[in-house]
């Protein structure tokens, strides 16, 4: 669990956005009928920040398809059931979810507002909590 923690705890200062913005809308499309251009996503800036940060720590993984085909993940329902189970066992379902929403994202851009809006971010980031108390103290210290 250390080793989750140095790259998650950072993580941790978006929880009162991510708990602010969950069912909220964090992007728009931003369009130009003068410039006849196509209209293209425009992110909140926190977003970003929060996507940037995941991207550059060691908690994505390329390989989650292969997560998402072991655990029968195929809806947002499977996440969410999943995200509640998860055990210090299991942890590498964290990082599938995360690395689905953040490496999907750079190709469909409405995945990152969608794992804000249904508290995907936030619950992987308050399971990571929960294990981080339970599990990551020193030998014989009881909660």
């Amino acid at each position: 669990m250390e080793g989750y923690r140095k790259e998650v705890e950072p993580l941790f200062r978006y929880l009162p956005w991510l708990e602010e913005k969950r069912g909220k809308s964090v992007s728009s499309n931003y369009e130009n009928d003068r410039l006849r251009s196509v209209s293209f996503p425009v992110y909140d800036g926190t977003l970003m920040s929060f996507v940037r940060q995941v991207q550059k720590s060691t908690l994505t993984d390329r390989n989650y398809v292969y997560t998402y085909y072991r655990c029968g993940i195929k809806s947002t329902e499977d996440e969410h059931r999943l995200i509640g189970e998860v055990t210090i066992r299991n942890v590498e379902v964290l990082t599938a979810i995360l690395s689905n929403y953040i490496c999907g994202g750079m190709t469909k851009g409405w995945l990152w507002p969608k794992a804000v809006e249904e508290g995907i971010f936030l619950e992987i980031l308050l399971k990571f909590k929960e294990l981080f108390t339970k599990w990551d103290q020193p030998f014989g210290v009881q909660e």
